[in-house]
């Protein structure tokens, strides 16, 4: 038996059309012919061909190259057709191919008489007595429904299969802009397209492996334009040392390799800043070997001014690239040597004014470092040693955008540790400086894009502080400003993902407030607004590790959301997704301590949701995996103030899941480990109100074990001690109303040990005492239900006492 099949025959001008393959029976050869007519007249490129298949030829692999060649495979349906050996096989390859098909009724035949393949899809009614021209036009419909994802289909099999038979050969992957697309198409399926096959997902991720496999050849090749610097540089001293004529080129020589070596430096920081599969101890060992190089030039003889300054700056990159990795104690030594080398230059010339700005740069970067490791009374010191220069290069010239820019930025900065201190008053102060500032200069030059945006910078900052003082009111207005400049900005330019990022960010700061107020429906809407931008600008770059990491964060956002509506199960697959995306960051670089510490917040928000779920052996253990990923950061920078407290903050969470338990001697255990990291950090900076805010807490916890093992007397120093505290920070801000309702609550869990204790008269104190709290906290805020629930409390507890 012979059939007669389509193949390459183009009808009219190809050009960039969709291309159809037609299989059929040779009994459907007149109605085959129509269609591909038909097809030629809508725009579309079909193949017609009239071969037959001879005995012993390779039919095959012809056939196969037709269909891969295509876009879509249109089967005429008829008795005949399915029936034919050749038109099975045909359906077969294009399934194997991930080849989007679509049946064409010529002959009517029962829908259990077609092949198992072709009876789930919808059939295109073609056959006498059908209106042939609604047909046609049904046909056209489905061929150009999501053709831009099917034709990439096409494009990227082909390219797919050619890889395959050149062996899987790294030289025949996918690199660059072609890459990323490929990754955006696979993540960007159509609901209803065909998928894509094994092959396509091998080939792509085959060619991101050999990508990351390219960088790392790229940071070899970077290392030898190191080699031919430092060779510039034995060749310079070596003709140094010979006759007078040769030493003004061995000069040049030398300052053409210093400069080399510098730029080099300043390259590798930035370049590495975001990049993926490079472990962070590998960029640390390059970064540190490159300016190994910057050294053994500067050393090689007498330099310019502008070339120390250069090699400050690349140490300041450096500094940046190494603190975002988490590497704070190598970013601490290359920001204070640049520190070094600004001082000394200006020293050699303290009327520049850019020597004066670049010192600026380097006090700032250092304070980054040091804020970073949680010492906020040296980051604060060196901040304010920043500010002076920028205070005074601003005084000095009122017009200069980029001076009143810099004291802007400095006042946020200081701002951010007294925010870290609990000093919120003061920060509060700080942030609105900056925002003067900021709002005057974008009111002078309102193109500048890059004035709008420090401007939302400034807003958000400000509406910070304002919620950590549970001014909601007031941080909605600022969090509402910023949002309206970011939203004109993103949508002046949809492919700029620094401003799309910062709408998504915005977007989330007024979730915050909403969840706050307690409107969780609408901080939900907020919230994925903001993962919908983080979830797009993850997908437009794989490679982006900011990106990626902000749509962690975003998961975690609707997640909490998800968790306070009691929604578990979708706060759990939040969570989950978060945690993915964290893990798959953190495997990348164990030494990364930001992504490790993510991991470990990923991991105590899925034991929340298991420990409210009751499921209290599941909560303990992804407690204790936050729990160990905190101990191994804290041991490997005991210095590090941040990491103490997480690993503080892990033993309380543990701590919390083994008292639900019932494990009293285990939970006291965890208590304690986490007081005595809190009221060594408490001693060490006694000025941060958060710290005491901290320790308090955890005093309340030991006492709250104490009382379920019935030892009232030790219990009872533990409320008083946290009593003790809640209220000192209580009358240094009155206005915190959260810190007021603490300390109220406090005052209940003292009359409670007091009145297991038989001493009633205190217990009443201490009761009028918290009401008297609540009692102020109702007057100030009527419309708070939570505080009136509270006050009614006391007063109930407070007349059974009486009775």
């Amino acid at each position: 038996m012979m059939n007669q099949h389509v193949a390459i025959t183009s009808v009219g001008p190809v050009g960039n059309r969709a291309k159809v393959f037609v299989s059929y029976s040779r009994k459907d050869m007149a109605f085959a012919q129509m269609l591909v007519a038909a097809l030629a007249e809508r725009g579309f490129d079909a193949f017609l061909d009239k071969t037959d298949i001879a005995p012993g030829e390779p039919w095959k692999e012809r056939l196969a190259t037709l269909i891969a060649a295509a876009d879509t495979v249109v089967v005429v349906v008829s008795p005949d057709s399915a029936a034919s050996t050749i038109c099975g096989w045909e359906l077969e390859e294009s399934a194997k191919l991930g080849k989007r098909v679509i049946p064409v009724v010529a002959r009517r035949i029962a829908s259990a008489d077609a092949p198992a393949a072709l009876r789930r899809l919808n059939w295109v009614s073609c056959a006498e007595g059908d209106d042939k021209d609604a047909a046609l036009g049904t046909l056209d419909t489905a061929l150009r429904t999501d053709l831009p994802w099917v034709r990439e289909h096409t494009r990227l099999g082909e390219l797919a299969r050619h890889w395959d038979t050149q062996g899987r050969s790294k030289g025949a992957t996918l690199r660059g802009a072609d890459l990323e697309a490929a990754e955006r198409w696979l993540d960007r399926r159509p609901a209803d397209a065909n998928a894509p096959t094994d092959l396509h997902q091998d080939f792509i991720r085959a060619s991101r492996r050999a990508a990351t496999a390219r960088q790392r050849y790229w940071v070899g090749g970077s290392l030898a334009v190191a080699l031919v610097a430092i060779a510039l540089a034995g060749f310079a001293e070596i003709s140094r040392r010979d006759a007078q004529a040769q030493r003004d080129r061995a000069e040049r020589t030398l300052t053409l390799a210093t400069g080399t070596a510098n730029g080099l430096v300043y390259d590798l920081a930035q370049k590495f800043r975001n990049v993926v599969g490079v472990p962070a101890a590998t960029i640390k060992d390059i970064l540190d070997q490159a300016r190994k190089l910057q050294d053994q030039l500067l050393g090689s003889g007498e330099s310019s001014p502008d070339l120390r300054q250069s090699q400050a700056a690349a140490l300041t990159e450096a500094a940046s690239t190494l603190l975002s990795l988490g590497e704070t104690q190598s970013a601490l030594m290359a920001a204070k040597q640049a520190q070094d080398i600004s001082q000394a230059v200006l020293a050699q010339q303290p009327n520049s004014t850019d020597y004066q700005r670049g010192l600026s740069v380097a006090y700032e970067k250092v304070a980054d470092v040091l804020f970073a490791q949680g010492d906020l009374s040296a980051a604060l010191t060196t901040y304010q040693a920043e500010f002076a220069i920028a205070e005074r290069l601003a005084q000095s010239d009122s017009g200069n955008a980029t001076w009143q820019s810099d004291l802007s930025l400095t006042h946020n900065k200081i701002g951010d540790v007294q925010m870290a201190q609990g000093n919120l008053p003061a920060a509060l102060t700080s942030y609105q400086s900056s925002l003067t500032i900021r709002n005057r200069l974008a009111k002078s030059d309102p193109g500048n894009t890059g004035l709008q945006r420090s401007l939302t910078i400034s807003y958000q900052k400000l509406g910070d502080a304002q919620m950590a003082q549970r001014s909601l009111a007031a941080a909605q207005s600022s969090y509402q400003a910023g949002f309206v400049i970011a939203d004109r900005l993103a949508k002046t330019d949809s492919n700029n993902g620094v401003w799309q990022r910062d709408l998504s960010l915005l977007y989330n700061k007024v979730g915050s407030v909403q969840a706050a107020q307690g409107d969780q429906p609408a901080a939900l809407t907020s919230y994925e607004a903001g993962l919908a931008i983080a979830d797009r600008l993850a997908k437009s770059d794989p490679g982006n590790t900011g990106w990626q990491r902000d749509l962690s964060i975003s998961h975690n956002k609707v997640g909490d959301v998800q968790a306070a509506q009691g929604n578990l199960p979708a706060a759990l697959t939040s969570y989950r997704a978060a945690l993915a995306i964290a893990d798959r960051l953190a495997k990348f670089d164990t030494g990364n301590a930001v992504w490790q510490r993510d991991l470990a917040i990923s991991y105590t928000k899925i034991g929340n949701v298991q420990a409210t779920q009751g499921d209290q052996p599941a909560a303990q253990t992804s407690y204790e995996a936050a729990l160990a990923i905190a101990d191994r950061l804290a041991k490997s920078d005991p210095g590090n103030a941040g990491l103490q407290r997480d690993l503080s903050v892990s033993y309380n969470t543990v701590g919390d899941a083994q008292m639900t338990q019932g494990n009293f001697a285990a939970a006291l255990t965890s208590y304690q480990a986490s007081i005595a990291i809190e009221d060594r950090l408490a001693k060490s900076d006694p000025g941060n109100t958060g710290l005491q805010y901290d320790l308090a807490l955890r005093h309340g916890k030991v006492g709250d074990v104490l009382i379920a093992q019935s030892d009232v007397p030790e219990a009872l120093k533990s409320f008083q001690s946290c009593v003790a505290i809640m209220d000192r920070l209580a009358k240094a801000d009155p206005g915190n109303a959260g810190w007021q309702r603490d300390l109220a609550v406090s005052y209940a869990k003292l009359a409670d040990a007091y009145k297991k204790s038989q001493q009633a008269a205190n217990a009443r104190d201490a009761l009028a005492s918290g009401r008297a709290i609540m009692v102020r906290l109702v007057a100030q805020t009527p419309a708070q239900a939570q505080w009136k629930q509270d006050l009614a409390w006391f007063d109930q507890q407070i007349s059974a006492l009486k009775n």
